[in-house]
Parts: structure tokens; C-alpha cells; sequence
């Protein structure tokens, strides 16, 4: 069959023990740094993902990753594992027939209490080998971008000011919470089929749970982020909602940065639309996301 790639041969007949002629492969359209497909053997349903090779440079730990998916799965709340490596990053899951939320069923009355139980259980979980710090990741994200003459905003200073600000209040807040975090919760990784899953566990490590919470929320009204604070700690108030509000402005730069580096390509340039499309959607992205944190310095 056409489509089919070395690693995804070797994972279908080597760790499936399944017979490539009798194996169907669907493309998904929605992975942003890995391949990800639906395979089937008319028996059984699977989601394959071919790692994108940029763990390392994402501050992606893979250990934690499975670690993290193992005790998900184990609750009920996430996809079980079938084959997993940590050296390259490929993975096969149970497939989940359910539909992906877009940022309006996340925002729900009845979606966000959901949400907030599931995430309870989440940070509930036991710990991870990996602490997750988004400070550190930015940072390490900032030097890969000199490095690699990346480009960056002029009043870099200005945010980094404010982020460490943060982070000494954060460390000494009354208000940190730490637990076993997504830390990529947002509306497309969320799954519902009748019981809400999270999948996309790349960034899972022990952490600060507003990180979360906050990435729930990026796409919240007030009103919204107020609703979802009280489905989560059982009341609502306003050092809480501070809280969130600095974790928001680290969310938006840890995701700033991302898009930064997703602009990297070490293949010689070639002039094309096609390859000139996505780095230049990514450095929008960015963009954008600065001029959010812009509004916040």
C-alpha cells in the first residue's frame, strides 16, 4: 500500500503483528508536530502517531508522557496505551470514537463542570518522573530562538520582567496548588463519548495546576473564567482569579514561544508557497500571541 512510511511499516508488522496488505490508514488533518493516523485491520481501530523528531528541542519528555497516559487510562479518562517508544516518540492507542470540542462546547455550563472534574482527577493522579516548568521552557525556547536567529519581539525584556515576577509570586503564593498536570488542555484535545477524555499528554509533568486551568480558560469570557473557578475549587474569589490571570499571561508567552520555534526549519529554504505557508502561519501565531502579552506588560 502507498502511504506507507518505514517507521509505520515497522510498527504495523513488528509490534502489531498485523499484515500491511490488510491494514487500512486514514491521515488525520489536525496533528501540528506529529503525524497521526487511524489504522484499522477491519477487526480492530487504532491512532498511530509518527513522532515529529522535536521532543528535545519542545521540552517534551516522553517517560512522563507515557507515565502520565498509563494512570489516565487506567481512570477512564484517557486512551490506553498499545505500544509506546520512548526513543523516537511513535505511538499506537486505543482509538477513541468521540467527538473533538471546539472552543464552544468547551465553554458550556454543563461541558466546563465536566471539565473541572476531570481535570481534579488529573491533578489526583500519582506522580510522573518530570517536573514541568513553563518558565524554564520559555527560557530554553528564547536561547534556541538567538541561536537559530529566529527572530524576536523588541521588547522581549518587558515580558521576561513580568513573567519573573510571576513566578517569584507563584512560588510564594498560598494559591499554588501541585499535581500531576496535561498541561495542554485546551478545547481540541479534549474528547467527549459520553465520558470527557484528554488526549495529547506531550507536555504531562508534575506542576502547578493553574497552568491547566489556565489553558481551559484562554478562550473564556469573565464570566466563563468565574463559572469554571467555582466548578473547580467549590467557590469562587478574587485572589483566585489573580491567580489565574498570571497564569494566563505565562500560558500565552510558553505558547508564543512554541510558535517561535515551529518557524525552525534546518532544511535548505526552498522557494515555494508550500514551504514558505506554515513557518509563516506559525510566525503569525506568534505574533499575535506577543501582542496579547503586550496588552498585559
Amino acid at each position: 500500500m502507498s502511504g506507507w512510511t518505514e517507521p509505520m511499516k515497522q510498527i504495523i508488522d513488528e509490534e502489531l503483528k498485523w499484515d500491511i496488505a490488510d491494514t487500512a490508514i486514514e491521515y488525520q488533518q489536525d496533528g501540528l508536530t506529529n503525524q497521526n493516523y487511524i489504522i484499522t485491520n477491519g477487526i480492530r481501530k487504532l491512532a498511530l502517531r509518527i513522532s515529529g523528531g522535536n521532543a528535545d528541542r519542545l521540552g517534551i519528555k516522553r517517560e512522563a508522557e507515557l507515565a502520565a497516559m498509563q494512570a489516565a487510562a487506567d481512570i477512564g479518562i484517557g486512551a490506553k496505551v498499545v505500544y509506546f517508544s520512548t526513543e523516537t516518540g511513535h505511538m499506537v492507542t486505543e482509538f477513541i470514537d468521540g467527538v473533538k470540542w471546539t472552543d464552544a462546547d468547551a465553554g458550556t455550563d454543563v461541558n466546563m463542570k465536566r471539565i473541572a472534574d476531570t481535570l481534579r482527577k488529573v491533578h489526583a493522579l500519582p506522580p510522573v518522573p518530570y517536573t514541568f516548568s513553563p518558565y524554564q521552557d520559555i527560557t530554553d525556547r528564547i536561547q534556541f530562538a538567538v541561536r537559530h536567529q529566529l527572530g524576536l519581539p523588541g521588547d522581549l525584556d518587558e515580558f521576561l520582567e513580568k513573567l519573573a515576577a510571576i513566578q517569584q509570586d507563584r512560588a510564594s503564593s498560598s494559591q499554588q496548588q501541585l499535581g500531576l498536570c496535561h498541561n495542554d488542555p485546551f478545547a481540541n484535545n479534549f474528547l467527549d463519548d459520553g465520558t470527557v477524555r484528554l488526549i495529547d499528554w506531550e507536555y504531562a509533568g508534575m506542576g502547578d495546576i493553574m497552568f491547566d486551568l489556565a489553558c481551559v480558560c484562554s478562550a473564556y469570557s469573565l464570566p466563563q473564567k468565574e463559572i469554571f473557578l467555582a466548578c473547580y475549587f467549590g467557590h469562587y474569589d478574587a485572589d483566585t482569579l489573580r491567580s489565574l490571570e498570571q497564569m494566563s499571561y505565562v500560558v500565552t508567552f510558553w505558547n508564543a514561544m512554541w510558535a517561535v520555534l515551529q518557524t525552525y526549519d534546518p532544511k535548505p529554504v526552498v522557494e515555494s508557497a508550500a514551504s514558505a505557508g506554515p513557518a509563516a502561519d506559525y510566525r503569525q501565531i506568534a505574533d499575535w500571541m506577543f501582542a496579547r502579552l503586550r496588552e498585559s506588560v
